[in-house]
């Protein structure tokens, strides 16, 4: 049996150590392999994507211009329809756009801006674990993960969501998205790697029920 193809996506932009490990571990004796995306020819084959995200929005945008993955990674999840998993920053590029020191462009996948928490007295980042509150169960996420706990870290949240795209809400003195979905593309604003059992039954659903 030929095995499918996970690729995850190295932009240079954050160690993707403990995602790769987490990996490794829902498909140990599985049909399923892993392969480390650094370049365009990386995407062959590939069955599934993932990109976990650290840093800033801005900077995970140009390293993907600089391996020049941005547009095929674009055309592999919005054209051919290849399941995407988007972790932390890797979720926030499909926005429109990111507002840090510039307005930057996102994916635009899902319509929406990614802005920095400002309530004054919030302490920022937003760190450590919090809960999830399911607004539309799917295939990936479904009712029972409503209200575990997972692990975040950003200073940033996905603002001006359309309702339809928002699968996960979580509050940090206001309610902002913590899982979106669209079709086949998921984002989400935690990172499942550090999110124990929960987390990794997040990336067990993704690669074999997305």
């Amino acid at each position: 049996m030929k095995k499918k193809v996970i690729g995850l996506i190295d932009s240079g932009s954050g160690n993707i150590g403990s995602i790769k490990k987490a990996i490794l571990k829902t498909v140990k004796y599985k049909p399923f392999t892993l392969k480390i995306i650094n370049s365009k020819k990386d995407f062959k084959d590939v069955n599934k994507i993932i990109l976990p995200g650290q840093g800033a929005f801005a900077t995970l945008i140009d390293n993907l211009h600089k391996k020049n993955l941005y547009k095929e990674l674009l055309r592999l999840i919005s054209e051919l329809s290849i399941p995407y998993l988007g972790i932390c920053v890797g979720m926030q590029i499909l926005a429109t756009y990111g507002h840090e020191n510039k307005k930057i462009k996102g994916l635009d996948i899902i319509g929406g801006d990614i802005v920095k928490f400002k309530k004054k007295n919030l302490i920022i980042p937003h760190m450590g674990w919090n809960n999830i509150h399911i607004k539309k169960p799917n295939k990936v996420f479904d009712n029972a993960l409503d209200q575990k706990d997972v692990y975040f870290v950003h200073s940033f949240y996905f603002k001006s969501v359309e309702k339809k795209y928002i699968t996960a809400t979580t509050k940090y003195h206001h309610n902002f998205p913590s899982i979106v979905n669209k079709d086949n593309i998921y984002g989400v604003q935690f990172h499942p790697e550090k999110s124990h059992l929960v987390g990794m039954n997040i990336i067990k659903n993704f690669i074999f029920k997305a």
